[in-house]
């Protein structure tokens, strides 16, 4: 099994999060975009996430002035960018100090042929499944693709990661620069409440 930081993604509610602090998470994921079943500002008492040090808050195609209040307003010091956010939008949010974490939606080669055109101005990539909608799909693609092209930061690997095919990892020839999973829908009770059940396997897996 690869060594990697574990990232999981969607969390709305403080009661889940309490469990899921329990094991060793490198990364949680806050979404905002309103269109996701999984947008935290519509549930009430997230106040919690504030005192959070390893959070992420997720957005897509947001005003960069609305992305840098909900920053200031809930403490986010790393940003994931899950739209079509140029180099210069991505510019602008590292000058206020923040990591910039830029999602890639994947099906083929061609999806991949523009990303050295963010190796100065984002921290990370995220490569995950193109679906009709954004995130939280539950599936795949085909990880191998991501041997057919130099990837020169460190990336996060999404998009229908489960237990069934975690083992798979190995095929991505790039390990060294894998540098954490994201985990969603498929460890998910319902959107937005992660099965602890399911987590345990997970991290026992992984023997995390």
């Amino acid at each position: 099994m690869i060594s990697c930081k574990i990232k999981i993604c969607g969390i709305t509610n403080e009661v889940n999060y309490n469990d899921l602090k329990n094991y060793p998470v490198d990364y949680f994921g806050f979404i905002f975009y309103d269109k996701s079943p999984r947008y935290l500002l519509k549930y009430d008492n997230i106040e919690f996430i504030k005192s959070i040090n390893n959070k992420v808050g997720v957005f897509l195609d947001n005003d960069i002035t609305n992305v840098r209040g909900l920053c200031e307003k809930y403490n986010f010091k790393t940003v994931q960018l899950h739209g079509n956010e140029d180099q210069k939008y991505c510019y602008k949010l590292k000058a206020n100090g923040i990591k910039i974490i830029k999602t890639f939606l994947i099906n083929s080669n061609d999806d991949l042929k523009n990303i050295h055109l963010y190796n100065e101005s984002v921290d990370y990539f995220l490569f995950d499944y193109k679906s009709r909608y954004y995130g939280g799909s539950g599936k795949n693609f085909d990880w191998r693709v991501l041997n057919n092209v130099e990837i020169f930061k460190p990336f996060f690997l999404s998009g229908g990661i489960s237990l069934d095919n975690i083992d798979n990892l190995n095929i991505i020839k790039n390990k060294s620069n894998l540098y954490a999973i994201d985990i969603n829908s498929n460890f998910e009770t319902f959107p937005g409440f992660k099965n602890i059940d399911l987590i345990d396997k997970l991290f026992n897996k992984l023997d995390l």
